[in-house]
């Protein structure tokens, strides 16, 4: 699978690094494999999601992932940060973030580190 998902257990941390491109297929597979780890958490976690790599998010995948969003908050997800390496990215996951209509703190960084920082300590803010 061109996703990657990995579970920061210890952090309670569901990171996900999308591919530079998404095809139906990958999208599929994604969908099934990443509401597995979010019922596994079984209470509440943080969505770290790089989209470094990703070049342009197609317009049904947005809508996927909105979706995805949505059930994620309704399902323990208390933060998002989004890794991001340009504003046309940053603008589209933003615009993803209000079709999901969440309610969570949700930021944009240009660094994996930094939104690692961001997520496991929610009171430095």
């Amino acid at each position: 699978m061109p996703f990657q998902i990995n579970v920061h257990a210890q952090d309670r941390i569901l990171e996900v690094v999308y591919p530079p491109q998404v095809t139906s297929a990958d999208l599929a597979e994604y969908l099934t494999e990443v509401k597995k780890a979010i019922v596994a958490f079984a209470g509440e976690w943080s969505a770290l999601v790089d989209q470094s790599q990703l070049r342009v998010m197609p317009t049904d995948v947005v809508a996927s992932m909105a979706g995805l969003n949505a059930y994620a908050q309704l399902h323990g997800m208390q933060r998002s940060a989004r890794v991001v390496t340009d504003a046309p990215s940053g603008l589209q996951a933003w615009r993803m973030t209000k079709r999901a209509m969440l309610t969570i703190p949700t930021r944009t960084f240009e660094t994996r580190q930094d939104a690692l920082e961001w997520l496991r300590n929610p009171d430095a803010d």
